[in-house]
């Protein structure tokens, strides 16, 4: 009786091994996988893709042995509400707005340039609609109301930043798509125009009308397929239009990456920093909180808005303690830092203006 029990469990495993690898290899959200003439020109484009992956600067592992944390309020008492957008209308050369649509999505307008980060407008983070991170923010644009972007930037492929409906819904309605090396290759399979997508390596930079662009390292990893993991690259970005400079992060583990921006590229007026889904156990490719605070003082930026909360709960703490602790340690450094509602649009000369919590009253 014990070997038909122990032999009918093992059939069970075969069987889920089987539809999960069936499921990795045909469901079109996943994405496709960089072939062998991608990856020869990956090795000659960044120094750090050997063994058919990429790498850190600082190779590190992805776990660490920390304790995991334990939150109790992982999603809000009720659905974040968020702002109504109000975009400029006809922007000039000169101005700068940022309008954050939760997590790590959001809108820049650099004088007329319109740039489109990490969209996710779908109910989920995941390579499927009914399971997966929940969404419990509001949507301040959904995918018919979202303007037209010229320029589309993805930072890297996980399904809280590469989002396979968004993709698919808002293609036809942005202009140039910056990705890292091997983003391309998805959104190709994917039935993104391929004239449209510029693949960038880490510090290389490109200029799309009056902005000067340069992807940036970040220390993190990437892979849509959980068996197929680091084949596409993954980073911040850089943004400079001669009147203001925007630094984003990306998502990455806190190291001497922010002086190498400042270094190279300048302190940025506007930073908008990682600051969410950080634990003990995976401690070295998620900043905490206090870290990107040091990180915004090693950049010198002028200003820091955190990002990557607000909207899913992708680890083990309460749904707004970043922000809580990154607002805290802030104030003792003396870094300015801006905490605008989800949806609102954020004038830089007046990023002063949006420090109120207004996330105590989701609590």
């Amino acid at each position: 009786m014990l070997l038909k029990l122990l032999l009918g469990f093992a059939v069970l495993i075969a069987l889920f091994i089987i539809a999960l690898l069936i499921f990795l290899k045909f469901c079109p959200s996943v994405g496709k996988i960089p072939g062998k003439k991608d990856r020869e020109i990956y090795a000659q484009r960044n120094d750090l893709f050997y063994g058919n992956v990429f790498h850190n600067e600082d190779d590190v592992s992805t776990m660490t042995k920390g304790k995991s944390y334990s939150g109790k309020r992982k999603t809000p008492k009720k659905v974040i509400e968020p702002c109504v957008p109000e975009l400029l209308s006809d922007p000039a050369e000169g101005d700068l707005t940022f309008t954050w649509l939760g997590h790590s999505s959001f809108i820049l307008q650099m004088g007329k340039t319109t740039v489109l980060v990490d969209p996710v407008l779908s109910g989920r983070s995941s390579p499927v609609g009914f399971a997966g991170p929940k969404r419990f923010s509001g949507r301040p644009f959904t995918f018919d109301t979202i303007p037209y972007a010229d320029i589309l930037f993805i930072s890297h492929d996980h399904y809280d930043h590469l989002d396979y409906k968004t993709i698919l819904k808002i293609r036809d309605k942005v202009g140039k798509i910056v990705v890292p090396l091997g983003v391309d290759v998805i959104l190709k399979g994917w039935g993104v125009d391929p004239g449209k997508i510029i693949a960038v390596s880490w510090w290389e930079n490109i200029s799309i009308g009056d902005l000067k662009l340069t992807l940036t390292p970040s220390r993190h990893f990437t892979g849509r397929n959980p068996l197929k993991g680091n084949c596409t690259l993954w980073g911040g970005l850089y943004l400079t239009d001669g009147h203001h400079s925007v630094y984003y992060t990306g998502d990455g583990g806190y190291y001497d990456v922010f002086e190498k921006v400042k270094k190279k590229l300048g302190p940025p007026d506007l930073m908008i920093a990682e600051c969410g889904q950080y634990d003990p156990a995976w401690a070295l490719i998620h900043m905490f909180p206090e870290q990107a605070v040091r990180a915004g003082l090693d950049a010198g930026a002028s200003r820091v808005i955190p990002v990557h909360w607000g909207t899913f709960c992708i680890c083990n703490t309460d749904w707004d303690d970043s922000v809580i602790r990154f607002t805290k340690e802030a104030g003792k450094t003396g870094l300015n830092v801006s905490t605008p509602r989800i949806g609102q649009t954020v004038v830089y000369e007046r990023t002063g203006d949006q420090t109120d919590s207004w996330y105590e009253e989701y609590a």
